[in-house]
């Protein structure tokens, strides 16, 4: 029988938007550290489920309702961090649920494709706007690639590290998807990981709502394997990339001092 949500103890926690609000890619990386150049390899080979969002064919892949240029129909991780993923789908089994991956390792030609959508997506709801506004508006969604340099940490975007991943929960019974109370790449204040606590704290949902404890869930499980999560998106987690470093510096009491995993070419 599956362990009940009631049965876990764990609040996300409610973080100021100020304290993280320093830009990753200032963050330093260590050249020197081994681990660098750890290979990439297949998720199917740790068995934990995923399904590449950003290559579906079938229009259900909101906002883009179709295939991004560059992505690819597989997913990738570093070889430690995929390792990691396997052991939260094992801490999960108990509650009934596992985890889905929505992407890992991203392309430059997808990142870029993905940066293309957001700035028309922008032109078209501002026409009367300026490339600075659109950019903003853009930048909200996306990372701009445009500068890339594989030899400067400061323009590599997260998920071209392969130490980054997007993932939600499903539901080990029937398989369907649990409902985080939020939409995968939906940027707004429901995105945000904290957004069901602050409403609990604020007496406008109960303690039993199951969207406050799925995310919970997650967080819980994420967290205990080693994984920071991006506080303005629930479904983000890195481990050893410069998120992941900026994260510990602002929430832990002995912070990671340089990344150690950056930029790696496609497998």
């Amino acid at each position: 029988m599956a362990m009940s949500l009631s049965d876990l103890a764990y609040e996300v926690p409610i973080i100021e938007r100020s304290v993280y609000a320093e830009r990753y890619t200032s963050i330093p990386f260590d050249a020197t550290d081994p681990r660098r150049n750890e290979p990439l390899v297949r998720l199917e080979t740790v068995g934990v489920a995923y399904e590449a969002h950003h290559a579906r064919t079938d229009g259900r892949n909101w906002p883009y309702l179709g295939p991004v240029p560059g992505a690819r129909k597989d997913v990738w991780l570093r070889k430690t961090v995929a390792g990691m993923l396997a052991k939260v789908d094992q801490r999960l089994k108990p509650f009934g649920v596992g985890l889905i991956v929505w992407d890992g390792y991203r392309t430059l030609a997808c990142q870029q494709g993905m940066w293309d959508f957001f700035y028309r997506e922008a032109v078209r709801a501002t026409p009367e706007g300026t490339p600075a506004v659109w950019r903003a508006q853009a930048l909200r969604h996306a990372v701009d690639p445009g500068d890339f340099n594989e030899d400067n940490p400061a323009t590599w975007p997260t998920h071209a590290t392969g130490a980054a991943v997007d993932l939600s929960l499903r539901d080990l019974d029937c398989g369907t998807y649990c409902d985080l109370g939020g939409r995968f790449e939906d940027i707004n204040d429901i995105a945000a990981t904290d957004y069901f606590e602050r409403k609990l704290a604020a007496g406008a949902i109960a303690d039993d709502d199951t969207r406050l404890r799925y995310r919970r869930l997650l967080h819980w499980a994420m967290s205990s394997e080693g994984f920071e999560n991006d506080p303005f998106t629930f479904w983000h987690f890195d481990w050893g990339s410069q998120l992941y470093v900026k994260m510990t510096r602002a929430l832990r009491a002995n912070p990671a001092k340089a990344a150690w995993y950056g930029y790696i070419a496609p497998p």
